[in-house]
């Protein structure tokens, strides 16, 4: 029988091939067709940012070098970058890549995932991670403020403070994730650069970036919007400028650049991070308009964080977007403002239900991601607010959805087998849609695990 499978190496790929099958499932890649042709250099520098392999049906396309080759049996991809099978096709995308002008695409997004493990529970980690943002809080302000007034800098007072929130997050994301949800109601300006520096730093931690790295791309990210003290509040307020007044506006990212350069202290890469956080990957951002791999990687980040931020948390102060909808937005900047790759790797690193989100279980009850399993991202811990059958005044009921059996009992008798095969999270829902305080939920919850009063939750729900 003639072979209609043939397992190719990914750099051995060239157009016209028939791609039938990966090696890991579709779900985990952007393909949302299983089965394709490859007809465009694009499609093939996909391949080989999700792929080590894939396998070709050489009856429907292009067989590898237009023969039929015998199937790899090595699982494993070779270390040298071209094979002699794909020498050939290397050269020849190669020049369809720049005849499609892609020649710049960024690398890709190396993913080693689990090099950080949760180290410390919630419960301890709460009380730490509670002093680091309060000292770093007050430090920024100040090392803003002397920054704009020309004053000597504290700068190794912030870099100490940005290294123990970056080593607060490795050892458990979710206590600093809590804390980011304590917005007053006159939001400071800092708070959307705090928030952003945290998606950047679960994000570095969820890819294994190193340390050191990390704590670059923090501070970058803290300091990305310092040039903004040089603009009128009445710009930065506004929501729709004209031509002129964004001209205006994107100046802040040079104010900021020059006002670190002022201060010596501050490293060139960070400086980067700063300077380059605004580029997009298809080349239009500011303020050079660069694009693609021209962009360095800690600055993409910072850029993919801050934008995360702003489309949860509008200037205006309204309430926050569900996860599910924000992610839809993000996900539709795929290789457009962001690169393929980034955006899928970011939004499995935040997680579809982030700490804090509003959700709905199988049950009909409504609670709050209060914790996640790394491995585990769609069964996380949650807090039951209140149900319609029980006093409002008792204490709330935190489940683990890892454990159905538990749940079930925790829950109650309605919550039988019968109706559903589990209890989970069957949706999650817009802050707006119910009279729920997140921010003083946060509040409360950190207070619970700082070893407060357990009825806590009680009384915060309630239906528009």
């Amino acid at each position: 029988m003639a072979i209609k499978q043939v397992q190719v190496e990914v750099d051995s790929l060239v157009l016209g091939m028939y791609v039938s099958r990966l090696d890991r499932p579709w779900s985990q890649t952007p393909f949302t067709l299983q089965g394709f042709y490859l007809r465009s250099p694009r499609e093939i520098i996909q391949l080989q940012n999700y792929c080590h392999h894939v396998f070709i049906d050489i009856q429907k396309g292009r067989a590898p070098l237009d023969s039929v080759a015998p199937p790899v049996t090595s699982p494993q991809r070779k270390n040298t970058q071209y094979q002699a099978l794909g020498r050939s096709a290397a050269r020849a995308n190669a020049r369809l890549i720049k005849k499609d002008k892609v020649q710049s695409a960024p690398a890709p997004i190396v993913v080693r995932k689990g090099f950080y493990e949760t180290r410390t529970a919630l419960r301890k980690e709460a009380a730490q991670a509670k002093k680091i943002v309060g000292r770093l809080k007050g430090t920024l302000t100040l090392v803003v403020k002397q920054m704009n007034r020309g004053r000597t800098v504290d700068y190794g007072r912030l870099k100490d403070s940005v290294g123990d929130m970056v080593e607060s997050v490795l050892r458990c994301p979710d206590a600093f994730t809590w804390l980011m949800r304590l917005r007053e109601q006159d939001e400071r300006s800092y708070d959307h650069s705090l928030r952003s520096a945290l998606w950047a730093v679960q994000y570095a931690r969820y890819i294994g970036m190193p340390k050191d790295e990390i704590d670059v791309l923090c501070m970058g990210t803290l300091l990305k919007d310092v040039g903004k003290a040089k603009l009128s509040s009445r710009l930065l307020r506004k929501e729709n400028r004209s031509e002129v007044e964004e001209k205006e506006y994107r100046k802040h990212v040079t104010y900021g650049v020059e006002l670190l350069r002022q201060t010596r202290q501050v490293e060139p890469r960070v400086i980067s991070v700063v300077r380059y956080q605004a580029e997009r990957n298809d080349g239009s951002g500011y303020p050079e308009g660069l694009s693609g791999g021209k962009i360095p990687l800690l600055a993409r980040v910072a850029g993919i964080a801050s934008t995360y931020d702003r489309i949860c948390f509008s200037r205006d102060g309204s309430e926050p977007l569900a996860p599910s909808r924000a992610v839809s937005v993000l996900y539709g900047m795929r290789d457009k403002q962001f690169s393929d790759d980034l955006v899928v790797s970011f939004i499995q690193s935040i997680g579809l239900y982030p700490t804090g989100t509003l959700v709905e279980l199988t049950t009909g009850d409504i609670g709050v991601v209060t914790e996640q399993h790394p491995k585990s991202r769609l069964t996380p811990k949650v807090a039951v607010l209140g149900r319609e059958d029980i006093d409002l005044t008792a204490a709330v009921t935190v489940v683990d959805l890892k454990n159905d059996e538990k749940t079930r009992d925790a829950l109650g008798a309605n919550t039988g087998k019968g109706f559903f095969d589990r209890v989970a999270i069957a949706r999650d829902l817009e802050p707006g849609g119910y009279d729920v305080d997140l921010s003083k939920i946060a509040h409360l919850f950190i207070a619970k695990e700082l070893g407060g009063p357990k009825s806590l939750f009680s009384g915060w729900l309630k239906r528009h």
